[in-house]
């Protein structure tokens, strides 16, 4: 049985948005990456999966659970960690993930131990919220998304904003959860967080669902296509965006380089490069072909 399985999910709000459109796609056991710009849907569609949302139309279930008809027995298998979660400040640590597992239903002492020990908080327990930093924060969510030994984990933009040793930190968190062949369904628009932590991936673009498989049959799409033109100066650089869809641009020894999606063999002087996940990314994002 699939962790999550989602069919023709629509959501259109009362305004008239169409925030999700026709999606659908399951998700097993491990971590499945959702991508995203800021605004393509994740955050909806991770609302209407743990219920706080809705659907127009489309059903949803987690583990063998519907969404609208057993919302109960889904919650009872999620923990969830929103994009935006608000904690009282005042709180300790140990006092706020309490309170959590209070709402939870989960009073144990002891589990509350084992979920900040999981993502290493053990020794700040009792330093208040308001003085953690923006990382320690973001562990204290995760913290409470653990209490009550979830089947699942849904976790929207966790590293968004963190240092890269925090980031680092946290997927090793998340690993390590989905080892016990438990499921994590991570929403970001950082691509590297994905190219560690996902083999399989779906890919939102303006509410809809752009790509869905691994993330080695992403990279093929764009094998052989990535390529580095070396410019003189910011005239060319402009002219060039014209003619090609421009990934980055590094100025090195006076001049610039940029790397190029060259969808159609157009540009034959260019050096070829391998391709990464992020380039890969991109041309989901927006590569010529498909605006």
């Amino acid at each position: 049985m699939n962790a999550i399985e989602i069919s023709h999910l629509t959501k259109k709000y009362s305004n008239g948005v169409m925030a999700l459109e026709d999606i659908s796609f399951t998700v097993g056991g491990g971590i499945f990456g959702l991508l995203g710009h800021n605004g393509a849907g994740k955050t909806t569609l991770m609302k209407a999966i743990v219920t706080i949302l809705r659907p127009s139309c489309g059903t949803i279930s987690v583990c063998g659970f519907d969404t609208k008809k057993q919302g109960d027995n889904v919650r009872s298998l999620i923990g969830y960690l929103p994009q935006e979660l608000s904690m009282y400040p005042s709180l300790s640590v140990f006092d706020f993930v309490s309170y959590m597992a209070a709402l939870k239903g989960v009073p144990d002492t002891k589990k509350i131990q084992e979920v900040l020990n999981q993502v290493g908080m053990q020794g700040v327990s009792k330093r208040k919220i308001g003085r953690l930093s923006g990382g320690m924060k973001r562990r204290v969510g995760i913290a409470q998304a653990l209490i009550g030994d979830p089947q699942v984990l849904i976790i929207d933009e966790p590293t968004t904003g963190l240092d890269p040793e925090e980031r680092v930190r946290f997927r090793g968190v998340l690993s390590r959860f989905a080892k016990d062949g438990r499921t994590v369904l991570l929403s970001t628009h950082i691509v590297e967080d994905a190219y560690q932590l996902c083999d399989q991936l779906a890919v939102l673009r303006k509410g809809r669902l752009f790509y869905n498989g691994s993330a080695e049959n992403l990279l093929q799409k764009v094998n052989g296509k990535i390529k580095l033109v070396r410019l003189r100066n910011e005239e060319q650089l402009i002219a060039l965006q014209e003619q090609a869809m421009v990934i980055s641009t590094a100025y090195e020894n006076g001049g610039l380089t940029a790397r190029i999606m060259d969808e159609k063999s157009a540009f034959l002087q260019a050096e070829p490069v391998t391709a990464t996940l992020e380039d890969a990314y991109i041309y989901c994002m927006g590569g010529k072909s498909h605006e």
